[in-house]
């Protein structure tokens, strides 16, 4: 009788001893792992940040038949080259705002509203590299957003990066007005459409 009472004793500390260590397990792995951010140097040159995020581009380019010019423009003139705090420290390389409450971080940005530039402040998604943000980018372009999932399908049907700037422009991208000139003046001043070949 005694033997069989430590026997069930036994068995049942042993039980209780693997559900506590499987409950530590299961809490230990709910916490969230440490992301492995990458960080750039605020002072990247314009050649050093093309030659970096051009592979990307190119990727996408032949997955999704978005200019990698294009990318690799709206990359540039969005986070001055790789230089803006967004981009060096947060690896958001268009000004995506955050649509969710993790990994995001609030900073001013310049929109223009009626005509006038203004400061406002805004939520923007954190990413660990430059390449998540050229894939965000990219799922940006080919979804398309809440209100209208085809909203930037001309930018995969254009011919040429001339007539996918304006698509971007037209459909709403960004708020400046001049957005389209500016990406086809950063693709011709930096030879950008080489990496659309």
């Amino acid at each position: 009788m005694k033997k069989r009472l430590l026997i069930i004793i036994g068995t049942l500390l042993g039980i209780v001893l693997i559900v506590a260590l499987v409950l530590g397990a299961v809490e230990f792995n709910d916490k969230p792992t440490p992301h492995h951010r990458e960080t750039h140097s605020s002072k990247i040159t314009v050649d050093q940040f093309i030659k970096q995020v051009a592979p990307a581009a190119q990727r996408e380019q032949k997955k999704y038949h978005i200019p990698a010019s294009i990318t690799i423009a709206q990359a540039g003139t969005e986070s001055n080259w790789g230089r803006s705090k967004l981009a060096y420290k947060y690896n958001n390389l268009f000004g995506i705002k955050a649509n969710t409450k993790h990994d995001r971080v609030q900073m001013y940005t310049t929109e223009n509203v009626n005509g006038k530039n203004k400061q406002v402040k805004q939520y923007f998604q954190v990413y660990d590299s430059w390449d998540d943000s050229i894939r965000s980018h990219t799922y940006l372009i080919v979804r398309g957003t809440a209100d209208n999932h085809d909203r930037f399908r001309g930018v995969q049907k254009a011919k040429n990066y001339q007539q996918a700037a304006y698509e971007l422009q037209k459909n709403g991208y960004a708020t400046d007005p001049n957005y389209a000139n500016e990406l086809i003046y950063a693709i011709q001043k930096f030879h950008l459409d080489k990496y659309d070949k």
